[in-house]
């Protein structure tokens, strides 16, 4: 063979591979475009999950705080009651019982203030004791509650009503503003998903 033939031969095998390489690159452009747009999407996703754990941690928070001042309260009033009570416990025990009627009266007196202090401590007691229950309950109930995680077809049900209409993902694209790529993520999640 002649020399010049080689050239060309190599020449011509050059042009081509000149002529593949921005092919394989634009296919590599699309996918690398598709991981970026997937990792949007996802980060997206979890900074929404996280704002709503912040609001759920916020507001136990509250309710703590609402059910640490609410027990401060009852306890001071208790405590009030109980002082009371005992101050006419004390009186009580001081007080002669003389065989007179109106000594009588005053002690039948106290008496029944001893009584009505204690049924209204007895009253503070359960009431207190009622509403440390039903926080308790609340806030077993709201920790032990897992925040409901929104399905992805809840959050894109125009999308996925196109979808199931049969309409081609361009079709879907155009009409829901979203761009193509999107499309086919949010489509291969929600297959993830139900799986």
């Amino acid at each position: 063979m002649a020399p010049w033939i080689i050239i060309v031969i190599l020449g011509a095998c050059a042009i081509a591979y000149a002529l593949i390489m921005p092919r394989k690159d634009k296919a590599q452009e699309s996918s690398h475009q598709l991981v970026q747009e997937m990792e949007s999407t996802l980060e997206h996703y979890m900074t929404e999950i996280e704002q709503d754990n912040d609001a759920l941690i916020q507001r136990v928070a509250e309710l703590k705080g609402e059910a640490a001042a609410t027990d401060q309260r009852m306890m001071s009033q208790l405590q009030e009651l109980q002082q009371r009570l005992d101050q006419l416990e004390r009186e009580k025990a001081r007080m002669p019982e003389p065989d007179q009627s109106p000594a009588m009266i005053v002690n039948a007196r106290q008496t029944a203030e001893g009584l009505q202090a204690q049924g209204l401590m007895d009253s503070v007691k359960a009431e207190a004791d009622q509403q440390a229950t039903a926080t308790s309950d609340l806030q077993v109930e709201q920790e032990s509650q897992e925040p409901r995680r929104e399905s992805i077809k809840d959050r894109y049900t125009e999308l996925f009503r196109l979808h199931d209409e049969g309409k081609s993902m361009d079709a879907i694209a155009k009409q829901t503003g979203i761009q193509l790529g999107e499309v086919q993520l949010i489509l291969q999640l929600a297959e993830r998903e139900e799986s």
